[in-house]
């Protein structure tokens, strides 16, 4: 008995932990957002938010797909074979790539339809959009960056590079004269390719091939 209250209470210390670093890497994630409101007129910024609200389907497929794949990442890890991790992660930046690829331009596709349906000027709107979704889609160039530097214990690496980021980004904002809608969009997308690319180099260390390079693992059979 003594046993199962024990384990009970490290699994509920586990699950706060876990879901407060979901909490915080949400944050980082979206930190234009807690910034926007005060720099934009409010016409503009009805046409931001929405445009990241469109763009936001691209990391709930990815989210989703890496929760489908996550456990049988978790348990190569943990048994150790190296070469059979290596492989599922080049399959996993595959199918990430064709997912988010597929969502991305699903979304620029609709562009006409959504500005309409939410009311957002046009013109803001799809210039937002296609930053915000050049943004959220690392995965097409880089892999599932964030999935698998989490299934290899680099995720405090992770959310410390992403809150750099975030930094930066913040700084930028502060520094400039004139709070353009793009300019600060467009920043905001250098800032998760800068975060997604380092992490990716930082991946090849565990013999990881980021994005599209994945084909060239030879354990992927095209033909």
């Amino acid at each position: 008995m003594e046993k199962l209250i024990r384990l009970l209470s490290s699994g509920m210390s586990q699950l706060r932990v876990g879901g407060s670093s979901i909490s915080f890497r949400l944050l980082l994630r979206n930190a234009d957002l807690l910034i926007v409101p005060w720099v934009l007129d409010i016409l503009v910024l009805y046409s931001y938010i929405c445009a990241r609200a469109a763009s936001s389907a691209i990391p709930a497929a990815t989210t989703y797909l890496g929760y489908q794949v996550r456990p049988q990442l978790l348990a190569l890890v943990y048994s150790g074979h190296q070469t059979l991790f290596q492989a599922a992660a080049a399959r996993v930046n595959l199918g990430y790539l064709m997912v988010c690829g597929a969502v991305a331009l699903l979304i620029l596709s609709l562009e006409s339809h959504i500005s309409k349906l939410v009311g957002a000027d046009s013109g803001d709107f799809r210039q937002v959009l296609i930053w915000a979704v050049a943004g959220q889609s690392t995965p097409v160039l880089f892999g599932a960056t964030s999935l698998l530097m989490q299934v290899n214990d680099r995720r405090v690496f992770h959310d410390l590079l992403l809150g750099v980021a975030v930094v930066f980004f913040l700084c930028f904002v502060a520094v400039i004269d004139d709070w353009d809608t793009i300019l600060i969009v467009q920043t905001w997308a250098v800032a998760q390719l800068t975060h997604a690319g380092i992490c990716a180099l930082l991946l090849t260390q565990c013999g990881v091939w980021p994005g599209l390079t994945a084909v060239f693992h030879k354990e992927i059979k095209l033909f």
